[in-house]
């Protein structure tokens, strides 16, 4: 391997060793990533609110005598099922922000310089082509988190007045009833008002609801999906394979 090929390797694993040293742990700095992380919290915030509102007023209304409350009971519940959902998917979207990062930059970008090494010293032609698509797949899973979470965040926005009155509902909303006892017992009814309150959260429940299913669940869905579209089109192109002629006709200026 003459002195050309050699320096070339070298620079190529030079790459690598930056991408491990320098690069993961930046990209994996939450300090880096404050603002997606903040709105990301903010959004843990507002669920974490909502589910636990779901959960109490359909605690509180089963404690009343009667089966009058009990669909709007047993709906919130079913309700609060759907918002630990989301939370989950949430919480996993928050951890990615970090993880994506140092996984393209500390495992896949490097693999990838490792294999076009090995492409140049070995002189194998379909090598630099597999390198090309680690190198491709490590970009996009370095971008697919942030994508979602940029463009979850600009939906969610449009309709967050309408989650943010959801909340200040379930903070006014206070179940009363009409007994000479002052507690719920046996004699209890529940007064019209109250009811048409709890009718009215259990509105902007689903409509939050819907918002933070569209935000949190099928937008990075939808990413995923056109980045992984977006990948197979560039394969099915060939784009790598012309990047991995050039590739082969710098290898063979280098040895002349």
């Amino acid at each position: 391997m003459n002195i050309k090929k050699l320096s070339l390797v070298a620079v190529i694993l030079l790459i690598a060793v930056i991408s491990f040293t320098k690069i993961a742990p930046w990209a994996a700095d939450p300090d880096n990533h404050t603002h997606s992380i903040e709105q990301t919290d903010e959004k843990i915030s507002t669920v974490m609110t909502l589910s636990g509102g779901a959960a109490a007023t359909s605690a509180t209304l089963s404690l009343l005598p009667g089966d009058m409350c009990t669909p709007i009971s047993e709906q919130l519940a079913e309700l609060a099922k759907y918002f630990l959902m989301i939370l989950s998917s949430l919480y996993l979207e928050k951890f990615m922000i970090s993880i994506s990062g140092y996984i393209a930059f500390s495992v896949l970008i490097p693999l990838a310089c490792i294999i076009l090494c090995g492409s140049i010293i070995f002189e194998k032609k379909n090598w630099s082509t597999i390198a090309g698509k680690i190198a491709l797949l490590g970009i996009v899973f370095f971008i697919i988190v942030p994508a979602s979470v940029k463009l979850s965040d600009m939906v969610y926005q449009t309709q967050a007045e309408r989650v943010n009155a959801a909340v200040e509902e379930y903070n006014d909303l206070e179940i009363e009833g009409d007994s000479s006892s002052g507690i719920f017992s046996e004699f209890t009814t529940i007064t019209n008002e109250t009811i048409n309150k709890i009718t009215t959260f259990l509105s902007s429940l689903l409509e939050s609801l819907a918002v933070m299913i569209v935000t949190a669940c099928i937008i990075p869905i939808l990413v995923f999906v056109f980045l992984v579209w977006l990948v197979k089109t560039i394969f099915n192109s060939n784009v790598l394979t012309l990047d991995s002629s050039a590739i082969e006709s710098v290898i063979k200026k280098i040895k002349k």
